[in-house]
């Protein structure tokens, strides 16, 4: 075995159930903590991605997705040996596609009845967390919320509470109607929890919010823990290379660059955090023809029923469903019906970015 890629291990581990006390007795230097199970390792894809940090650690070839040294080669061929399969790997297993169909259903019920809140009362069900609504909020300023939401109902609602992150308006009748904030940020991870817990995966979806809430909500955190559930990293970039650099878009065209060598990009200035590996590059297509290869990429991602991602870096979040990437805006009142706009990947008007598409969809 001369070399090892990163996705021959994960395949030929999945699914499978690694005993760590035979493990450590083989290779006793083995760092295993950051590592869950009871003398056990379930072969799932967050485990295994864990366990390949731990076995680069022993190589130096300087990649992250081969190892070439004999002393990782070596324990990668004792897992490979030694380890058995499972029926099922600790009720860790996934259903993709409910997962996927219920993400697209939550991105299309929350914008709809944003919409038709609107349009039945004037005030809509979120409002963005940089917006003149949130600033009042923040200030604790009353009087201007009232006054801002009689304009936007006529007066036929009022404030009955103000909480963090949310005011509770009611009618003359009676009837309540719930406000909140959101976010690039927080409208992608409110339809992926949707996703994820309506698959009958709160806890794994748990373990996500926390970790991005400790990153300081960072998007590129999320895409790193999506790929531990091996979601597909699809690198995009409408622009040619040619142009970016001819542009000067220096940053943007070294991103590009490296997703093209299938290298980890934008890692994240938290503990932990190792970037996100690009599985697959989709480029050339803003402006100029596709070519074939870019076309029928294109056409693959336009099939996906949901899919989440990042844009430049990080600076922008969204989620996305059938061909359409549709994000939030946080400066978004009340009132205004686009809050949450969709617009076709191929339009989409940022230059460098992740979609992260569910298992079984690439």
């Amino acid at each position: 075995m001369p070399s090892l890629d990163h996705a021959t291990f994960i395949n030929r581990l999945k699914g499978k159930l690694i005993d760590t006390v035979a493990l450590r007795t083989a290779y006793p230097e083995l760092d295993l903590r950051g590592i869950t199970g009871n003398g056990v390792i379930s072969g799932t894809g967050q485990n295994l991605e864990k366990l390949w940090e731990v076995i680069d650690n022993y190589d130096h070839d300087g990649n992250v997705n081969t190892i070439s040294d004999a002393p990782a080669l070596s324990i990668a061929e004792w897992l490979f040996t030694e380890t058995r399969n499972s029926d099922a790997t600790d009720g860790e297993m996934v259903n993709w596609r409910k997962l996927a169909e219920l993400g697209d259903k939550s991105i299309s019920d929350n914008s709809n009845a944003h919409r038709t809140a609107i349009e039945n009362t004037g005030v809509g069900l979120y409002y963005g967390d940089h917006s003149p609504f949130h600033d009042a909020i923040l200030r604790g300023d009353r009087s201007t919320l009232q006054n801002r939401i009689d304009a936007m109902s006529l007066g036929n609602w009022r404030m009955a509470s103000l909480g963090h992150g949310f005011v509770v308006i009611e009618n003359a009748s009676g009837q309540a109607s719930r406000i909140k904030e959101s976010s690039c940020i927080g409208w992608v991870l409110e339809n992926v929890k949707a996703a994820y817990e309506g698959a009958g995966n709160k806890v794994r979806f748990a373990e996500i919010n926390s970790r991005v809430k400790e990153a300081d909500l960072r998007g590129t955190v999320l895409c790193e823990e999506l790929q531990k559930d091996d979601w597909t990293a699809v690198f995009y970039c409408p622009r040619t290379a040619d142009d970016l650099g001819d542009s000067g878009e220096r940053e943007k065209l070294a991103a590009l660059n490296m997703a093209k060598a299938k290298a980890r990009v934008w890692k994240s200035p938290v503990p932990g955090s190792i970037g996100v590996r690009c599985d697959a590059v989709i480029t050339g297509y803003r402006e100029v023809t596709p070519n074939s290869d870019t076309e029928a990429l294109l056409e693959k991602l336009e099939n996906v029923p949901f899919f989440a991602g990042v844009a430049n870096g990080g600076v922008h979040t969204f989620v996305g469903h059938q061909g359409s990437v549709c994000d939030f805006h946080w400066t978004a009142q009340p009132d205004d019906k686009d809050a949450m706009t969709e617009n076709p990947i191929r339009q989409w008007k940022w230059d460098t970015g992740l979609y992260m598409v569910p298992p079984g969809y690439w």
